[in-house]
């Protein structure tokens, strides 16, 4: 994927069409120098040059230049913003973006097909992913020792089979 939801618009902010966000990065820091987003329209993504980002209460602020007062904003309600993965943050070594990480097959160190990455729920501790085949739905926790390898080159992720039974659950 090549690009990355990084905020949701809430609501148009005062008068000049700045925007407030709910945020979905670690360092809502990024929000003050970034040079552009995106929004998505119909499956093509349109860039928004961004003027000013601001920080205030744990809140993201962000003043696109196409987006000039508050009706403009208004527009922009409940949509999702987006950055290239040119700007995205840079991962630390052995990390992944989720996009990356979803489709991917997953199977056990028995060789059994569990299905496919449709999910990885973040929940503030250990994130959890939703594998289905079509047919069953299993959720598990990444715990020490359940992902024995992540292969993005071959699209497959591989997990223990005996510690699957001890913390997977089947929806």
């Amino acid at each position: 994927m090549e690009y990355f939801a990084i905020a949701k618009v809430v609501k148009p902010q005062g008068i000049r069409g700045e925007v407030k966000l709910e945020t979905y990065v670690e360092d809502m820091q990024r929000f003050s120098t970034l040079p552009h987003l995106y929004t998505e329209q119909n499956g093509v993504y349109v860039k928004h040059e961004v003027t000013s980002g601001r920080l205030y209460r744990g809140f993201a602020y962000v003043k696109l230049a196409d987006y000039p007062d508050r009706n403009a904003a208004e527009t922009l309600r409940g949509q999702y913003l987006y950055i290239d993965r040119a700007h995205a943050a840079e991962l630390p070594e052995g990390a992944n973006y989720i996009a990356d990480l979803l489709g991917l097959r997953v199977e056990d160190d028995e060789g059994a097909f569990l299905g496919r990455l449709e999910d990885v729920l973040q929940n503030g501790g250990v994130d959890v992913y939703q594998v289905s085949d079509g047919e069953k739905t299993i959720l598990f926790p990444l715990a020490p020792g359940v992902e024995l390898e992540r292969d993005l080159e071959h699209g497959v992720i591989r997990v223990s089979a005996a510690r699957l039974k001890e913390v997977a659950v089947h929806v």
